[in-house]
């Protein structure tokens, strides 16, 4: 079985990067120290990819935690309020409010450190052949656009082109002081011309000719499915053109992505996740087209979701009932055979134990957090095809390979996806944003314990507010 790969991704000598990555003022002695070699270059981006593991960016709060809570994902104890006041849209508490303020700083962070990167990956030019400077130059730029991607589905508006009330900030080069502000549209223009730059930087990524697993004589160009390479700039690309409501200009990016499924991303087999594997797949790795390697992930079941030793109060995790419904009692799917094999009763409720991230023998899917994915590709195709035939045919190739019977009236098409999006991203922040973009004036309410009831949403609840640490710049971020 796959084994834990010590990349130089984890390995890296965070001794020698935690100043860069504090994002101070630079010693142009230490700086060029930092970026004097193609390691340097190196050491500094991986500790961009490292520092995404944070709890407050990906190692938790916008994967499996906060922004699910935000989803209504869990029937959690309404006297824990740390949860709580998520479950219920409460952005102004305290507790809610660090949250986001950690995001936002965490993130902004990052965006920094990677605006100081790509400054020197023009001035350092000397030290970076082609093919390096094309790899590195192109995942900084995808990371830019990913991380200003996610500020925008949590901070921003929803979305409207002519939205000329809310601001956010796009940094394109290093600064400590300069604020540069856009409306929705602008944004989003940002977020689309980083990724096209990146998608021509990376053409010539080796994920193309060889695959996201292959294994070369350089660490920097194997493993491609850990770092950000050119199938996950277009799928990344298609995600932000259906976010703007470009579909044709999504399709696009999608097909890029589906064309190389079947040499690339092979779907899971049935036999992989079986429960009673020791090393179950349940994050699905050969459809993973970009996933952060976390020697923590597998902490997190003992976190947020072991029934068997957290209390009540602490627990995330859907009743038995809620699960039967989403999953419309088909034991058989897939998800729920990985996800949710097993409950547990707790205070005369019956809970299912959400174990996507529980510990197996195959220490390297233990060890990773999915980002993006095929079959999101797949979905966004399903949506942006102009003909519903066509949709529901790429739709149905997604529900072929998870256990479904494959749909056959088009016009259950927008209702069979929306419940695709919850059965499929459970735990990794994506549902969300699926109710945000589509402006859904109502979603389940995770506190009815059969997940009949619903909930009202409106702006309020979908665009919690700018910290206050960043708002006192500006007089102008939200209505």
């Amino acid at each position: 079985m796959k084994k834990l790969l010590y990349l130089s991704l984890t390995v890296v000598l965070l001794g020698s990067c935690n100043n860069w990555l504090d994002v101070q003022p630079y010693d142009r002695v230490a700086e060029e120290v930092a970026f004097g070699s193609a390691k340097g270059f190196e050491n500094a981006l991986n500790g961009v990819y490292i520092e995404m593991n944070q709890n407050s960016l990906y190692g938790a709060y916008l994967s499996c935690e906060m922004l699910e809570l935000m989803a209504q994902r869990y029937n959690v104890n309404t006297s824990t309020t740390y949860y709580h006041d998520l479950v219920e849209h409460r952005y102004q508490e305290e507790m809610s409010k660090i949250r986001f303020a950690n995001t936002w700083e965490k993130a902004y962070n990052l965006i920094a450190n990677l605006n100081k990167l790509l400054e020197n990956c023009e001035t350092r030019r000397d030290v970076l052949g082609d093919e390096f400077y094309q790899l590195i130059k192109g995942e900084a730029l995808a990371l830019r656009a990913f991380l200003h991607f996610d500020i925008f589905r949590l901070f921003g508006p929803l979305y409207d082109e002519t939205n000329t009330v809310t601001q956010l900030p796009y940094y394109k080069q290093f600064s400590l002081n300069e604020r540069p502000r856009f409306y929705a549209k602008e944004f989003m223009d940002n977020v689309v011309e980083d990724l096209h730059e990146a998608a021509e930087l990376l053409k010539d990524d080796p994920v193309r000719t060889g695959g996201a697993w292959q294994t070369n004589t350089y660490t920097f160009t194997s493993y491609r499915k850990l770092r950000m390479n050119w199938y996950a700039v277009q799928l990344l690309l298609a995600r932000a053109e259906l976010y703007r409501d470009n579909k044709p200009d999504a399709l696009i990016a999608a097909r890029n992505v589906i064309d190389a499924q079947e040499e690339w991303f092979p779907w899971v087999s049935r036999d992989a996740i079986s429960s009673g594997r020791e090393d179950a797949d349940r994050i699905f790795f050969n459809e993973l087209v970009f996933a952060l390697q976390n020697t923590r992930t597998s902490k997190l079941y003992t976190s947020y979701f072991d029934g068997n030793a957290l209390s009540s109060e602490m627990l995330l995790s859907p009743t038995s009932e809620q699960v039967l419904n989403i999953f419309e009692n088909n034991r058989q799917d897939y998800r729920f055979i990985a996800f949710f094999p097993n409950q547990v009763e707790i205070n005369n409720a019956t809970y299912r134990l959400f174990e996507k991230y529980k510990a197996t023998a195959d220490t390297l899917s233990s060890n990773l957090m999915p980002i993006l994915r095929i079959s999101e590709a797949y979905y966004i195709a399903a949506e942006c095809e102009p003909d519903p035939e066509e949709g529901m045919q790429w739709l149905n190739q997604v529900l072929l390979h998870r256990g479904i019977r494959e749909m056959t009236d088009n016009s259950l098409l927008a209702k069979t996806l929306e419940n695709e999006y919850i059965r499929e991203f459970w735990g990794e922040g994506q549902l969300f944003y699926y109710y945000k973009r589509l402006r859904y004036t109502e979603i389940k309410d995770s506190d009815d314990p059969q997940y009949n009831a619903t909930i009202s949403m409106d702006v309020s609840h979908y665009q919690p507010s700018v910290p206050e640490s960043e708002s006192k710049y500006n007089d102008i971020y939200n209505d």
